[in-house]
């Protein structure tokens, strides 16, 4: 059965049930399964004995493992690690030297100079005296695309008062993070491993980064359920993904949305920041700070995982062989073609790509036809160097905007449709390449 018949048996079962419950019950919460029966499997067969189930990603999936581990008695420990990429990489940056950039000066939604400083963890003082050493003082709050992006870092590596801010609040903030993860248990000597959604594996390195101040030798392990690329100098056999790796799935990529993933997937509270101390009766403890506003979907998370708790009391079953295959027959349809149902009911997520994930907007932004042709390969290339005159703004998931655009009837959907996957297969064969030119297959 192809994508298309896949989407019109879906269409025809949300004519009788129109509910954002079961598609719940029927597409994510049995991926969400999938996974976390492949990851305690391969727990169980490697010997580790403890995972740590990064916030806010894990969150949902730590549950699950929670629950799986006591139901079929288990012997591997669950925790929950409050942590982000901000809260991991601020401490990290005067480790990386210049090498910072590669984390700072990174491609996104709607990135403006006001984010790149922001992810540098620079006040707005700071900010505005680089933008004026970087000619960016009128343009400060200006979106601009990942190739003035990349020129901006090669700018902004000129700068030495920027290095001198950014070493700074790096070096303050690396106590009370090192302090954190020490408190968790993450230099005990004991087999354990990570566990997120994935995407580039950065955050792993990070934490080791962290740790092996403290142990120079400390290697760690990730499960993740995708992985598009690891970062260049790490060994592959510490990245273990389940449904895509970076040396191939490409159609399994193509037809997915790692945006709409993780805010499906995500916790009910705000982000982690940074860790503060804390007087405790005969120690001091380590507290995750977390931003101030709460998670803007926090009433419909909840409510996923009061289904998924629904779901797994259901699963009184046997222990069977994870099946990522089935994954994709369940998440491909969904999240490559969706029916307008589907992308309205789950496309109204407010998502961020920011590190400091300000700036949210729902995951299948509202596009005008115009707005999704800009996303057409030749014109996407045209408004990017210049010779087009048009601000590219982008939806983190785009077949929920195709699926969503009232002027678009069926054959329009179809072809813009077709546009995103042939701008998407572009995209993945490059980085497939690139990967193995690095890794090796």
């Amino acid at each position: 059965m192809n994508l298309t018949d896949r989407r019109e048996q879906r269409l025809q079962s949300y004519k009788k049930i129109q509910s954002e419950k079961e598609i719940y019950e029927r597409v994510l919460a049995p991926t969400l399964y999938e996974f976390v029966l492949w990851v305690l499997q391969e727990a169980l067969q490697s010997g580790t004995k403890r995972l740590y189930f990064l916030a806010r990603d894990g969150y949902q999936m730590y549950l699950a493992a929670r629950q799986l581990c006591k139901q079929y008695d288990l012997d591997i420990e669950c925790r929950y690690l409050k942590v982000s990429r901000y809260a991991v990489r601020v401490p990290e940056y005067h480790l990386l030297g210049e090498r910072c950039l590669e984390r700072i000066c990174v491609g996104g939604i709607d990135v403006t100079f006001e984010k790149i400083m922001q992810r540098a963890a620079l006040t707005d003082k700071e900010a505005e005296e680089i933008a004026a050493l970087a000619g960016y003082t009128e343009n400060y709050r200006k979106v601009i695309n990942y190739h003035e992006v990349m020129q901006l870092k090669d700018c902004l590596k000129k700068i030495p008062l920027l290095f001198h801010y950014i070493d700074s609040h790096s070096k303050e903030a690396y106590g009370t993070a090192i302090g954190y993860l020490t408190q968790e248990g993450l230099l005990e000597p004991v087999s354990y491993a990570l566990v997120d959604s994935g995407w580039i594996g950065t955050i792993q390195q990070s934490i080791e980064h962290l740790l092996r101040q403290k142990q120079p030798d400390r290697k760690l392990e990730g499960y993740y359920f995708g992985l598009y690329e690891i970062p260049e100098g790490e060994r592959k056999e510490n990245y273990h993904s389940f449904y895509f790796t970076p040396w191939g799935e490409i159609k399994r990529k193509v037809h997915f949305s790692n945006s709409l993933f993780e805010a499906v997937f995500s916790a009910p509270e705000g982000m982690t920041l940074s860790y503060r101390t804390e007087s405790g009766k005969d120690k001091i403890i380590y507290v995750p700070v977390t931003d101030s506003r709460e998670n803007l979907n926090r009433e419909r998370i909840s409510r996923y995982i009061c289904w998924l708790e629904e779901f797994l009391q259901e699963k009184k079953q046997s222990l069977s062989q994870a099946d990522n295959g089935y994954v994709e027959e369940l998440l491909s349809p969904f999240m490559g073609n969706p029916t307008q149902f589907e992308a309205e009911a789950y496309g109204s997520l407010l998502f961020s790509d920011d590190v400091r994930e300000d700036n949210n907007q729902k995951v299948s932004a509202d596009f005008s036809e115009q707005e999704i042709k800009n996303h057409h390969l030749l014109n996407r290339l045209l408004i990017m160097t210049g010779i087009r005159k048009r601000v590219l703004h982008e939806s983190a998931w785009i077949e929920g905007s195709i699926a969503t655009c009232r002027t678009l009837n069926e054959r329009g959907r179809a072809r813009n449709r077709w546009h995103a996957v042939f701008y998407k297969y572009i995209i993945y064969i490059r980085k497939w390449i690139k990967q193995n030119m690095i890794h090796g297959k």
